[in-house]
């Protein structure tokens, strides 16, 4: 850390001035760039103010000034630093002393916000197919309704509830809980207690009930609520009914298929989703292939990739990708054909890199190709490039290339 007024030159540093952040008053600073600065001092003495509650939230802000109003709503935001002025601010990725709230949907790029700079180059620098009108970023998330693949809702696989598996053991009745797929204490008594208010025998094999009763029970995605005789056979239930009993309570039924499948998607609970997932049988999606977007966005390339094939190259050869479009969209400044000479040398590029045992993903660029994009599109593909390499050096100089986007 320098002071102020001496420094190196002023393109190095990250200048910070009235930084009155928490318990931060009126401070003025320096900071080099490109270097391992370490902030010290005693319990309150403004570190996490400085480098989180200032740097970092600054270097957001600036950041989510560019993101869409509905993609900057699902971005946890540090808020406005109180400070008179910073210059001198790259992108900035925070790596605080607390484990993040993870989904069973993050991934690096969602956890580093790296994914949502992606889905701007996409949608502002990509190629789209004759005809097709511009996507907006938030329809190359699988995590939207706009973005996710219809078929598979975004998860990329598709899942089936087969019969023998939701009832292992078809000699049993339903009161001996031949259907396992439902839930064990109360709610499995209530469900129980709801199919009999609905006339079904419950101490009859389940493999002696009528086809299209097994059916319903199982694949039904009705949910009648009905008033319910607590633990009564049919015909005590319907003998209740008719004296005029009062009812103990009033259920809704849920099909075993449809418990297992809401369960699995929405519980919290890690527990719960262990126990239904030994009900399932995934499959690829046959629409998406495991890509979980929609086609329309599927069909958007960048460098001859999608935004699923993009976001599955190693951080270390993205960041070498990108690099090669900054470059070119500068020799295209510059150099007739310049395009055309970019994609020949990434070609050539490739080959040397497959000779020399490069790997699958390396391999795979073979077939990129650098399209004669407008020029307004190649200054947003070099903004958006050079933006994304600032995000992704953290990340590679901490020895995190090998990971990828995707990588759960």
């Amino acid at each position: 850390m320098t002071s102020s007024d001496s420094s190196p030159a002023a393109d190095a540093l990250v200048r910070v001035s009235g930084a009155r952040e928490h318990n931060l008053r009126n401070v003025d600073l320096s900071v080099p760039r490109d270097s391992l600065v370490v902030f010290t001092g005693v319990s309150g003495s403004g570190k996490s103010s400085l480098a989180f509650g200032t740097l970092y939230a600054e270097s957001q802000r600036r950041y989510l000034e560019s993101v869409a109003p509905y993609a900057r709503r699902l971005i946890d935001q540090a808020g406005v630093p109180d400070v008179d002025s910073i210059t001198g601010m790259p992108p900035a990725v925070a790596l605080q002393q607390q484990r993040g709230g993870r989904s069973a949907r993050s991934t690096v790029g969602s956890i580093t916000t790296v994914s949502s700079l992606v889905r701007m180059l996409y949608s502002r620098a990509g190629d789209y197919p004759d005809g097709q009108p511009m996507l907006y970023a938030e329809d190359f998330s699988a995590n939207t309704v706009q973005g996710a693949c219809p078929e598979c809702h975004g998860i990329g696989r598709v899942y089936a509830v087969p019969e023998e598996r939701m009832v292992p053991d078809p000699s049993l009745t339903i009161r001996e809980r031949a259907i396992a797929s439902w839930p064990t204490a109360w709610h499995g008594h209530q469900l129980r207690d709801v199919l009999v208010a609905l006339g079904y025998d419950v101490d009859v094999p389940w493999k002696d009930l009528p086809r299209k009763d097994r059916d319903w029970i199982l694949y039904t995605d009705e949910t009648p609520f009905v008033p319910v005789h607590s633990r009564l056979t049919l015909a005590e239930a319907r003998a209740a009914t008719k004296a005029g009993v009062e009812p103990s309570y009033s259920g809704t039924f849920v099909g075993a298929r449809r418990y297992v499948l809401d369960t699995f998607a929405n519980s919290k609970s890690a527990s719960m989703k262990r126990r239904v997932a030994q009900y399932l049988d995934a499959a690829l999606c046959p629409v998406c292939h495991g890509k979980r977007l929609k086609p329309e966005a599927l069909s958007v390339t960048f460098e001859g990739l999608d935004i699923a094939e993009f976001s599955q190259l190693p951080l270390r050869e993205l960041a070498d990708m990108l690099s090669d479009v900054v470059a070119g969209a500068q020799q295209a400044e510059t150099v007739p054909n310049g395009a055309v000479l970019h994609a020949n040398s990434r070609r050539a590029a490739t080959e040397q890199r497959i000779a020399a045992g490069g790997s699958a993903h390396a391999a795979a660029s073979d077939v990129r190709r650098t399209a004669n994009r407008s020029p307004e599109k190649r200054a947003a593909a070099s903004r958006l490039a050079s933006g994304l390499i600032e995000r992704l050096r953290p990340l590679t100089d901490l020895g995190l290339g090998y990971l990828s986007l995707s990588r759960t």
